[in-house]
């Protein structure tokens, strides 16, 4: 129990540290439409994480609650109109193809970005729009817990003026851990080898 939670200490004073240097360095940085992302914290599992989000139904919920069932992860904002709807385009075929040769579906998380006008209502309504099949599991939280989501996938991201971001477009397969398996980032890279290391650890 005591070296458990030294575990846990210990993974809190990294997320502190690099949501320290992050931060500096996207308020410095200047970027494109687009950010690159980062290596994920190496061994490091968001079932760690002791935030809270909402789902779209308004149900609060802790990240380990998500634990013993792989899944696809991306971090994206509802009123995005320019890379987000691409981003949950691929995510639908990628989902399609794991999904053909399976009896179960794979789960599907997606985090909100948008800590400042998200909800579930809004989460609700995207779900809706994008025509997002029902076991997908749509959450918001506040900008810390945001924050420390992001430096352990290695999600970048900005928040712009008009209360848009520009963000890493990436979409991540965590096995039942919740430890980064795969990712695939950018809207038009290839998915073939995604999916293959996605079926290769089901």
């Amino acid at each position: 129990m005591r070296e458990r939670q030294y575990g846990r200490t210990q993974m809190k004073l990294i997320f502190l540290l690099i949501l320290i240097f992050s931060n500096a360095s996207f308020a410095h940085d200047e970027h494109g439409p687009e950010l690159r992302a980062k290596a994920p914290l190496p061994g490091a599992s968001i079932f760690q994480l002791e935030s809270e989000w909402k789902n779209q139904k308004g149900e609060s919920t802790k990240l380990a609650s998500l634990r013993g069932s792989p899944r696809i992860v991306v971090m994206l904002f509802t009123r995005c109109d320019t890379a987000c709807p691409l981003i949950v385009e691929d995510l639908k075929e990628i989902v399609k193809d794991v999904d053909a040769k399976r009896t179960a579906k794979i789960d599907v998380s997606i985090f909100s970005l948008d800590s400042f006008r998200e909800t579930p209502e809004s989460l609700s309504a995207f779900s809706v729009k994008r025509k997002l099949p029902s076991h997908w599991g749509l959450y918001v939280s506040n900008a810390d817990a945001v924050a420390e989501l992001a430096a352990s996938l290695g999600v970048r991201y900005k928040r712009l003026p008009s209360g848009d971001f520009i963000h890493s477009n990436i979409i991540y397969f965590l096995n039942s851990n919740g430890e980064v398996v795969a990712q695939k980032e950018g809207i038009k890279s290839p998915r073939g080898e995604f999916i293959k290391k996605i079926r290769k650890n089901l």
